[in-house]
């Protein structure tokens, strides 16, 4: 009975083992960013002056790419924000919600929004602009000014984009900020390659105030080591029976430099 019971604990621990060794395998991204890193030490932390607008975020649990009236239907009313992505048409002087320039939509961010207020949604917003620029940048905040006022949305909008440049006006008129950083994988980064990259990063926030920093859930250790002083927004995957995936994403909402994480829907 003895030995039975010694098998029977033995093959149990082994297949635990083996079924957490497939998970770390399938989910090595996390587990790498799980473990201790240091990157270069040849840089250290910066010291950049900030765009400190305040956000107002009930958690930091976020829906992705929220881009149709389909999916915002099935959104709780209580979730505490979701992340859109946005075109603005200086043609019609409109901004239209897609992800894909190749599959245009002609949803206007009005429509999303009204749904949004028939739900009594009270949390907040993450703008993607995908074509924000120098051109366009000062009619858009126009644009995005009037859709705040009107949808109540103050210290409720976050304004992403790729060039800090553009993010200058929307700081001034008391929009949150995020420098959407290029992206990059530091963990496959030779020692000049990280340090080409966060001079890169530095050289633009030196001479441009921003909010946060935006990038890929694989970047945010190198974020918070280089540039401390800026809150993170990243986005992860999730997965119910994943043991990696849910250790992983507790260490990201429990994060201090962590200011939202998008989830998918």
């Amino acid at each position: 009975m003895k030995k039975f019971l010694l098998n029977k604990y033995t093959i149990s621990c082994f297949i635990v083992l083996v079924v957490l060794g497939v998970d770390i395998v399938l989910h090595k991204g996390m587990s790498r960013v799980m473990l201790p890193v240091t990157f270069t030490e040849q840089r250290s932390a910066s010291a950049f002056e900030t765009c400190k607008q305040p956000l107002i975020s009930k958690d930091k649990k976020w829906i992705k790419g929220v881009n149709t009236r389909a999916q915002l239907q099935q959104i709780d009313s209580n979730t505490a924000g979701i992340e859109m992505d946005v075109y603005f048409d200086t043609v019609v002087n409109a901004l239209f919600v897609y992800h894909d320039s190749t599959n245009i939509s002609a949803l206007r961010i009005e429509s999303l929004l009204d749904l949004w207020t028939s739900k009594k949604m009270n949390g907040s917003l993450w703008l993607d602009f995908k074509n924000l620029s120098t051109l366009n940048k000062r009619s858009s905040l126009l644009y995005l000014s009037h859709i705040r006022a009107k949808y109540q949305l103050d210290n409720k909008m976050i304004i992403e984009a790729s060039n800090p440049v553009t993010l200058d006006v929307f700081c001034l008129e008391g929009f949150f900020t995020s420098y959407y950083v290029p992206y990059f994988n530091p963990y496959n980064m030779t020692q000049t390659e990280l340090l080409s990259m966060v001079d890169e990063i530095s050289g633009l926030l030196a001479v441009n105030k921003v909010s946060a920093l935006s990038g890929y859930y694989f970047q945010y250790p190198f974020l918070k080591k280089y540039f401390p002083e800026y809150p993170i927004l990243t986005w992860t995957d999730q997965s119910a029976i994943s043991l990696v995936v849910n250790i992983f994403n507790n260490g990201l909402l429990s994060d201090t430099h962590v200011k939202a994480v998008l989830f998918p829907q």
